[in-house]
């Protein structure tokens, strides 16, 4: 991977970007990672969470359209995504869907960078209004996309080098993610960087730039044809579809449980930053300093779970960090409790407690990549080729409903304490753990893995 800056030259100048004599396969799995670093170093210069939350403030939007945000970026992600996969998969190629699926969602990030450079500070209710219709069709778009993309990925690379694959992609978006941050930082910094709106239209600008280059790096992938194309659904004909597809294979469902369980960190780790302001005393402006922590953490690990995907496989991945899960709620309400044993307080200590609170984010941080890593490719290692788009779309769906539980955690949080929901979770990711146990898909490698 140390060539990625001469192979992004070499594809802009239409190279092939490979060495005579290597094989498609590698030179898939290469722009496979470009493309998926530039995709993130762009959603990362407009993060709806930490950029166009700022934006809407801006705009002199209030906090409920701000909270608006997240539920978009989620939801309108994960929910279509079953409905459009019976259409989706009788395509024999659909490396073509993929591009014009990003090449508009470019051109939507080009409209708001020029929406926000001209009606910013003369029409901001206006700029408001176009912004969240935008902004929600660009969620819907990515969403598609991701599906499209990731049934690409199951196309083209084989099952053995996925969670190599999944480990090597995510490790070089956390890279250019972490240096990303400098910029956003510079860019929406009040005495140092540009004046409004100028900042947001150079970071929605890049975003754009950024997303054709990856689009780009996508369109020269070569994607094999499918063959035994399903017969096309309908939008109803799909839904009517989800209970025949549980109840037909027991690994997606015994798959979705495990996924369901596992995404229970939801429940708890909203809360982590909160527990440290109140519980430890820790100031606001730490929470820079854990975001870093569990950003780093996430892609140095990276290197751990893509050697522990090629020497034991998918499914040991995934038990490993799923059961490294586990130790997150439970370090959350333990590692307190024992520097209070230790006489470590914070009236005597100052912030020595709320650093040490560090561990927590480093080793979810650590989970959450490996978790991911591993359960993306066991996906792919479930789903019959012919039916991969429904069984994504399925997944994904499902789990668009699980991103909605903090909303209620939150409420159980203001009621009875920290304590009760991290236990909660810790309860439910152990048994996520456990359904892992003794299960392997009928399409996951036995083999180590060897490049």
């Amino acid at each position: 991977m140390k060539g990625i800056g001469h192979c992004v030259n070499r594809i802009l100048d239409g190279d092939d970007c490979v060495a005579s004599g290597q094989s498609t396969q590698r030179r898939n799995y290469l722009l496979g990672v470009l493309n998926s670093v530039f995709i993130q170093l762009s959603m990362n210069l407009s993060h709806p969470s930490l950029v166009l939350s700022v934006f809407v403030r801006a705009l002199g939007g209030s906090n409920m359209l701000i909270g608006l945000l997240p539920a978009i970026r989620f939801g309108m992600w994960f929910l279509p995504q079953f409905l459009v996969a019976g259409w989706v998969q009788t395509r024999r190629r659909k490396l073509p869907l993929a591009v014009a699926l990003e090449i508009f969602r470019a051109s939507v990030y080009g409209t708001l960078a020029l929406m926000a450079y001209t009606l910013g500070r003369s029409h901001p209710t206006l700029a408001l209004l176009l912004f969240f219709g935008l902004f929600t069709s660009t969620r819907l778009t990515a969403g598609i996309g991701g599906l499209v993309r990731l049934d690409i990925i199951g196309k083209i690379i084989p099952s053995a080098r996925r969670a190599s694959f999944f480990a090597t992609r995510n490790m070089w978006g956390g890279v250019v993610v972490f240096c990303a941050g400098f910029l956003v930082r510079y860019m929406l910094d009040d005495t140092r960087g540009p004046a409004f709106p100028i900042n947001f239209t150079l970071l929605l600008g890049l975003s754009c730039g950024l997303f054709l280059v990856a689009t780009l790096v996508l369109s020269r992938i070569k994607e094999p044809p499918a063959s035994g194309l399903p017969p096309r659904h309908s939008f109803r004909e799909q839904l009517a579809r989800a209970p025949e597809m549980l109840k037909r294979d027991p690994s997606l469902r015994r798959y979705l449980l495990a996924r369901i369980l596992l995404s229970m960190t939801r429940l708890s780790e909203p809360f982590y930053p909160v527990f440290a302001l109140d519980v430890l005393g820790a100031p606001a402006s730490m929470m820079g300093f854990y975001l870093s922590a569990m950003t780093l953490a996430g892609v140095l690990s990276n290197l751990l779970w893509q050697r522990v995907g090629r020497a034991r496989g998918t499914r040991f991945l995934v038990k490993s960090a799923s059961l490294l899960t586990v130790l997150v709620p439970v370090l959350a309400v333990a590692l307190p409790w024992l520097l209070r044993r230790l006489g470590f307080t914070v009236a005597e200590y100052g912030l020595l407690p709320a650093y040490l609170f560090t561990t927590v984010f480093v080793v979810a941080g650590s989970s959450n990549s490996g978790r991911d890593v591993g359960l993306t490719a066991l996906l792919l290692d479930t789903a019959p080729a012919e039916e991969r788009p429904s069984y994504i779309g399925l997944v994904n769906t499902v789990l668009g409903f699980v991103n909605f539980l903090p909303i209620l955690a939150g409420a159980v949080v203001d009621r009875v304490g920290f304590q009760p929901i991290f236990f909660t979770a810790a309860a439910l990711l152990l048994l996520g753990y456990l359904v892992m146990l003794g299960w392997r898909p009928a399409g996951e490698s036995r083999q180590p893995e060897t490049l």
